[in-house]
């Protein structure tokens, strides 16, 4: 019995179940293609913030830091004794620099700082590390003053002629000094928040290989998911009906073809199967039922014949004996045609039994010795006919065969029999069994020096009562080479026969190589002669 699926996916024709699958795989793979790329684009974005405010800011530091420099240098030279042109122009030179430095500390915190940037800021604040933005004010606010103070002092020297230059330079030195670290301070602030970015970007990277792991796991279950479910309600209930119409095929018609309750395409197979197989049932209960009924009739009419026939041939053979002293010979031939006609048709009866049977008959097949069966054949015949016996030789490529032995040996017993009723005109008459051994078959044949036959005659002769002859010429029913093709075809080969017209016959049996075999070149030779 198959199992009965449940829930809504019974309810699903395979196609659905198939675009239900595959819809599923495709969001699953959008998504995480889509979860990818917003963890790269934040990853970028942190990648494209370094550069836009990490990069610059230090550059704007380093500015800063070489302009002190350059304003403790050049106040270094107002406050040497120089004349008066050269003090002012040096003076001139600090306020350009010092100008430049508030423009680049402007900069700095119009666009470095890390208040600016809400983003950066909310990341420090994740981090836990919004002190560095405070740092950062602090230290802008301590360069901010110490640009004052220098500026300051560069006023009061430029206005002053009464200042002493040390004393003067030692004062900007410290306000130089203070500004230095201030700077210096920034810039390992800076340096720190580049570090949180830093982390952060790591952390996004293993956010987004931990998704695309994910997905893939995922994807991996969902795969496995609608294989399952393909295997549960697709592949397995496909081979049970296939065993099961397997099994009918080899006409076992006790199998049963399980309900199927869902609407899909296999429950739909599942109930034409059923119908079909109660058909078959049907159908071949009524078939055996005729079979038998005509097998009876068949026994029936022919014990029926039989009786008369049998009255006939007595009633004619006491009439011939009575003739036969008379000495009328036309009324002797009369009855002798009488009387053999009777036993005619009582063989083609027993004929036509032995065909109806062999028809109905299974034949369990078996690997069994075929020189044997023949030399054993050959025998039989010499001790069964005291005639004058005909030269038969036997050369098979092959010991043994695969088959039914008695029908085999019937169907051989037939072409022997016909090869020499149409040899015995001949002066001498010679039959030879051959054979010959492919990847496929194992094929035995039975050649004569007899009359022979017309080749457009080749598929007449193996018909049910066809005859090349009148039965005045050569005696027969009709029936065994039907026989000998149809022993052959119950055993899945094939039968087919060469001849040309006074120049013999050649009648081949094929049968297949049903199991594995060991082949040997046997050669026997048997002479029946008198």
């Amino acid at each position: 019995m198959l199992s009965a699926p449940v829930g809504w996916i019974a309810r699903l024709s395979i196609g659905q179940k198939l675009a239900v699958s595959f819809g599923l795989i495709i969001l699953l793979l959008i998504g995480s293609f889509a979860a990818t790329l917003v963890y790269l684009s934040r990853v970028n974005g942190y990648v494209d913030r370094h550069q836009r405010i990490t990069v610059p800011a230090v550059v704007t530091a380093s500015e800063m830091l070489r302009n002190i420099g350059d304003m403790q240098m050049a106040m270094h030279h107002v406050l040497e004794h120089q004349t008066a042109d050269d003090r002012t122009a040096n003076l001139q030179t600090v306020a350009e620099i010092e100008r430049r430095t508030l423009t680049a500390l402007d900069t700095y915190q119009a666009t470095h700082a890390a208040r600016t940037h809400p983003v950066l800021y909310g990341m420090l604040q994740d981090h836990g590390r919004a002190d560095l933005a405070e740092q950062e004010d602090r230290a802008i606010v301590q360069i901010a003053d110490g640009l004052t103070a220098l500026r300051a002092q560069r006023e009061e020297i430029e206005t002053s002629a009464h200042n002493t230059p040390a004393i003067a330079e030692s004062a900007y030195e410290q306000a130089t000094i203070r500004t230095t670290d201030a700077i210096t301070s920034l810039v390992e602030i800076h340096r720190k928040i580049d570090v949180e970015m830093k982390i952060e970007g790591d952390r996004l990277v293993n956010q987004a290989r931990m998704i695309g792991v994910g997905m893939a796991g995922l994807l991996g279950l969902l795969i496995a998911a609608v294989y399952m479910m393909m295997q549960r309600y697709v592949a397995v209930p496909l081979m049970r009906l296939a065993a099961t119409a397997d099994r009918i095929a080899h006409h076992d018609f006790t199998a049963q073809f399980g309900s199927w309750p869902g609407k899909d395409e296999v429950g739909a197979l599942a109930a034409s199967l059923a119908t079909m197989l109660t058909s078959l049932r049907e159908r071949g209960t009524a078939l055996m039922r005729k079979t038998k009924e005509l097998e009876a009739f068949t026994y029936s009419i022919a014990h029926d014949l039989k009786g008369p026939l049998r009255e006939i041939e007595g009633f004619s053979s006491l009439l011939e004996k009575q003739f036969a002293e008379s000495g009328d010979q036309q009324k002797k031939h009369q009855i002798d045609v009488i009387r053999t006609s009777s036993l005619r048709l009582t063989h083609m009866i027993d004929a036509l039994l032995k065909y109806s049977r062999l028809e109905q008959q299974e034949l369990p097949r078996t690997r069994f010795n075929v020189v044997e069966m023949l030399s054993s054949l050959l025998a039989d015949r010499q001790h069964q006919s005291a005639s004058v016996q005909p030269a038969i030789t036997i050369d098979l490529p092959f010991a043994d065969l695969y088959g039914e032995p008695v029908s085999i040996r019937q169907a051989i017993t037939n072409l022997l029999d016909n090869a020499i009723k149409f040899s015995r005109h001949t002066s001498a008459t010679v039959i030879a069994i051959g054979g010959q051994q492919t990847a496929a078959e194992r094929i035995i044949w039975v050649r004569d020096n007899g009359i022979g036959f017309d080749a457009t005659h080749q598929e007449k002769i193996f018909g049910l009562f066809e005859r090349l002859h009148s039965p005045n010429e050569y005696e027969g029913t009709g029936v065994g080479l039907a026989i000998v093709k149809m022993v052959v075809e119950k055993h899945g080969g094939r039968v087919w026969a060469e001849s040309a017209s006074a120049q013999g016959s050649t009648f081949f049996l094929a049968f297949p190589d049903g199991q594995e075999a060991v082949s040997f070149n046997p050669k026997a030779r048997l002479n029946a002669q008198d």
